[in-house]
């Protein structure tokens, strides 16, 4: 097949991935492959070097991952008259770190993707809030989260079986942020956990540019200097003459909280993590529609001390995802592999 009839087959994929890119994933790995095999069918992948196996162990964080773009890739299906149907490669659970650790492939089958006419399929978000969704790790406006957007957020859960809670009292906020910084500061001294984050951390403008991927510093609301000493000396966060001041740098970095989102349900089982990243795109268009940013707490789910605390004071089980919400100015936009480094020949 020639050059040109190549890139006419992959146009309304290359289209529509230009905008699905900019979907989430954890510590921004982003580890969608695509290859197109025509106009209307094309294969998805999981890049295995962009997993977290040792943060991400029951693989259910990637498989939500995968969850999500495939459902934006049909979002965005839609507002071009198409619909986007798919059927996975394998079973979810052939996407758990000791599956994948086993295979020797380096590009993991995950779906196959067909586009068909539908003009009857009616887009469910504009496509501008694709872009204007983003993670915000600066501090929130002290207004609370409007009583239509909370009443749209947790009606969009329960249809897709979750559950959307949130928490305003400013003495629990502060309780349950101390337990994430507390987590975060013990894992940040395990080995496997530090060397896997730490090295999606982008130190400096030119390396954020240049990898288009990961933790970059601009938008961690952080100094280059908080990030190296995270990175290279994190023995800091536990010595007793330097975690107060350490933790103290770390809550004013978080800065104004007025409300804590949570969100329960299936997901903790790989076969159930699926739905539930189709879920999370359409939850979190929704915070971009009424002009909400939210910033997820990882450790409060995936530290088992955490994660023990947060069911006690609560008493939700099944909680995969806490974050902070609410409005901010706009923070700085974390960088997308282009579309060329996403296609597979």
């Amino acid at each position: 097949m020639s050059r040109g009839a190549g890139a006419k087959r992959a146009e309304i994929w290359t289209t529509l991935l230009e905008t699905a890119i900019h979907a989430p994933s954890p510590h921004n790995v982003q580890p969608w492959r695509v290859r197109v095999n025509s106009d209307r069918e094309a294969d998805l992948f999981i890049d295995k070097e962009r997993t977290l196996p040792k943060e991400d162990v029951t693989g259910s964080f990637i498989i939500l991952t995968m969850g999500m773009f495939i459902e934006a890739l049909g979002l965005l299906a839609a507002h071009r008259g198409m619909r986007l149907e798919h059927s996975l490669h394998h079973d979810p659970s052939r996407y758990t770190p000791e599956a994948i650790a086993a295979t020797r492939e380096t590009m993991l089958p995950f779906a196959r993707l067909r586009l068909s006419q539908d003009g009857a399929a009616p887009p469910a978000y504009p496509g501008d809030l694709f872009l204007r969704r983003q993670t915000s790790r600066i501090s929130l406006r002290p207004d609370p989260v409007p009583a239509d957007a909370a009443h749209a957020l947790a009606r969009i859960a329960n249809e897709w079986d979750q559950r959307y809670e949130a928490i305003t009292d400013p003495s629990r906020i502060e309780r349950i942020l101390a337990w994430n910084t507390e987590a975060l500061f013990d894992d940040l001294n395990a080995p496997d956990y530090h060397d896997e984050i730490v090295s999606w951390f982008r130190f400096t403008d030119g390396a954020a540019r240049r990898h288009r991927d990961g933790l970059d510093y601009r938008c961690m609301n952080a100094s280059r200097l908080e990030f190296f000493l995270i990175a290279r000396l994190p023995w800091l966060l536990q010595l007793r003459l330097t975690r107060p001041l350490l933790w103290k740098m770390y809550r004013d970095q978080i800065g104004r909280v007025p409300t804590l989102g949570l969100l329960a349900g299936g997901f903790w089982r790989p076969e159930d993590a699926f739905r539930t990243g189709r879920f999370l795109i359409h939850f979190w268009l929704e915070t971009a529609r009424h002009r909400l940013y939210i910033h997820p707490y990882g450790n409060l789910v995936t530290n088992k001390k955490a994660n023990e605390r947060m069911l006690q004071e609560t008493g939700i089980r099944d909680i995969w995802l806490i974050f902070k919400i609410g409005r901010s100015d706009e923070p700085p936009r974390s960088y997308r592999r282009p579309v060329e480094a996403i296609l597979l020949d």
